[in-house]
């Protein structure tokens, strides 16, 4: 059946997840040789704030994911192994409760604001388009995995709550209180990952465009600063106990 094919691909994308992207360098790569137009239309300035604005959109997707996962124990919330999905509770407050799947709406929001950044607007088409057909996949995978795991609590709670379309009116406050040590070891690396595509990408389309590189302060100053804690946080997480909490 249609409905079995899509699970199954949905289970290979969802283990494969963290690569699935890297499938778009090539258009990416392509689409940046022309990426200069907005600077030659319209100015530096403009292009700068048009960046700055890109990465805002792809950040307020970081703080969704954040936001999300602050609240949220352990073994939930896409924190899963290699070898499948692990789910010992159903999150059903905070923003599970106005959408069922905020993490992979906050991913779509962070690849918005990159494939802007590129200036293209068939790349951020045919990408989105993608990555809807990708997130529906893992999307159905999870809930045909959740559903067998919570059994009508699961249903009756996908029933009153949307899929991707978040709705503010079904708010319900967070089961647990925000812990901070739990987004920083959850997040770092996604806000890292972040600021060093969009460094990669604004060096890439000067090499491309151009055929030159142009040293850009504001952006090498953000990355080292990001590198610096991502550094920091990494060491903490793998050789001190600060940002564990037990049942996180």
């Amino acid at each position: 059946m249609l409905r079995d094919l899509i699970q199954k691909q949905g289970e290979v994308l969802f283990r494969y997840r963290g690569y699935v992207p890297l499938l778009l360098a090539p258009a990416v790569l392509f689409a940046l040789q022309d990426s200069e137009w907005i600077e030659h239309r319209f100015g530096d300035f403009f292009d700068d704030v048009y960046d700055w604005c890109c990465l805002g959109i792809s950040m307020a997707g970081v703080a969704l994911r954040t936001a999300s996962v602050g609240y949220v124990p352990r073994r939930t919330s896409g924190r899963n192994t290699k070898k499948g999905q692990v789910a010992d509770e159903l999150n059903m407050t905070g923003m599970y409760s106005i959408v069922r799947h905020p993490l992979y709406l906050a991913n779509m929001i962070i690849m918005i604001g990159f494939l802007l950044a590129t200036g293209s607007i068939w790349l951020t088409a045919v990408c989105l388009l993608a990555c809807c057909l990708h997130y529906e996949r893992v999307a159905c995978a999870e809930e045909s995995f959740l559903m067998e795991n919570f059994g009508a609590r699961y249903q009756a709670w996908a029933n009153r709550t949307p899929a991707f379309l978040p709705k503010p009116s079904l708010w319900v406050p967070p089961a647990r209180g925000f812990c901070w040590r739990t987004a920083l070891k959850r997040e770092y690396l996604t806000v890292f990952g972040v600021i060093a595509a969009f460094t990669l990408l604004d060096y890439a389309e000067d090499l491309l465009a151009l055929g030159r590189i142009e040293f850009e302060t504001e952006t090498t100053v953000l990355f080292v600063c990001s590198l610096c804690a991502f550094l920091l946080i990494r060491y903490l997480r793998k050789k001190t106990r600060l940002l564990h909490i037990d049942g996180r």
